[in-house]
């Protein structure tokens, strides 16, 4: 999607007013974007001259510039398209906070080598495999099925067929394809996080039915991923960050588990702007030592981000990390909890 070229100085973003009275002249304007794949639909009907285009939710009327719930007409909000210069951008808090931080039997107890949810889902790569068409349309069907499921079927079959304008291409484009559309805000690398946290492994197998399904959906576009992030240097010697709001007894769990490794199943993507990271919101503050000399750790993935300007490093899934500190620090208010990927 040339929507979600980072490469140039400035991006079109489209936003919506997001006030309780969109109409007021009293309340001060609010306004929100929408999701970058709602962001290049809108753009792309805007460009082709459309008098209206169809979103998940609402429809866009360009000529009044609003948009209109599709299940009570008579709601409808101001739109409004600006120039964004990419050095503009802020983080994404969201992205970078740690969505369940709390140690649990799962996350210290790493006895099956092949808990990853892609071996068990069956779509590792290894470094000699090709990429074929079918293994791409396993990965495009998969997020329109999921897409479905979350009334996204609209952006889900946006993101399916740019996934499908890459059947042609080089090994090389099609996995750098699945980086960038990763990165994008939308549902789906919310969703690929969540289930490969949440899913119940054991000796190689996916043992709920929702697992098994899960896989067979986005099985295929996390195998992408993950033979990108296997196939690429490797970041070392280097401190990246990631944020959370933990309880008391969330922070007491992290101390009393000093020197024990956590293990991460899902992808986790980690910033390198110390800065920002000390303005994220929470109250913890996860500070990772990456060293080097692993083959499993994390990748610079932020020449391909729709958002360069996050450094982020996304860690590969099913990783560990070794608690080496837990300190409160007053002067920012927040616990700092130092972990350092480890080679198990």
């Amino acid at each position: 999607m040339a929507c979600l070229d980072s490469s140039s100085e400035s991006r079109i973003i489209w936003k919506w007013k997001s006030n309780a009275h969109p109409w007021s002249n009293v309340e001060p304007d609010t306004w929100e974007q929408y999701s970058d794949i709602e962001n290049c639909i809108i753009e792309n009907a805007h460009k082709n001259n459309q008098s209206q285009v169809e979103l998940d939710h609402c429809l866009i009327d360009f000529n009044n510039q609003i948009q209109i719930n599709k299940h009570n007409l008579n709601k409808r909000r101001p739109i409004k398209r600006e120039s964004l210069l990419m050095s503009d951008k802020h983080i994404r808090e969201q992205r970078f906070t740690m969505e369940q931080p709390k140690l649990d039997y799962k996350s210290l107890n790493k006895t099956d080598p092949f808990r990853s949810f892609v071996q068990n889902a069956g779509f590792r790569l290894h470094s000699d495999d090709s990429i074929d068409s079918e293994l791409i349309e396993k990965a495009a069907c998969g997020i329109e099925a999921e897409g479905t499921k979350l009334n996204k079927t609209l952006e889900a079959q946006s993101i399916a067929n740019e996934l499908r304008h890459m059947k042609h291409k080089s090994k090389n484009e099609i996995l750098e394809c699945c980086v960038k559309l990763y990165t994008a805000e939308s549902f789906l690398y919310k969703l690929i996080n969540k289930i490969m946290r949440e899913a119940d492994m054991c000796k190689g197998m996916l043992l709920r039915e929702e697992d098994r399904e899960y896989g067979k959906t986005l099985g295929p576009f996390c195998g992408l991923l993950e033979k990108y992030l296997c196939d690429s240097p490797k970041q070392h010697d280097i401190t990246v960050y990631r944020c959370a709001t933990l309880t008391n007894e969330m922070v007491n769990d992290y101390k009393q588990n000093i020197g024990r490794d956590v293990w991460w199943d899902a992808f986790t993507s980690t910033t390198k702007n110390k800065h920002k990271a000390f303005e994220f919101g929470g109250n913890t503050l996860f500070v990772i030592f990456i060293p080097g000399g692993l083959a499993h750790s994390g990748v610079d993935i932020s020449s391909l981000s729709v958002y360069p300007s996050e450094e982020e490093i996304l860690l590969q899934s099913a990783i560990t990390v070794f608690i080496k500190k837990v300190e409160y620090h007053p002067n920012i208010n927040k616990h700092i909890i130092n972990l350092e990927v480890y080679s198990s």
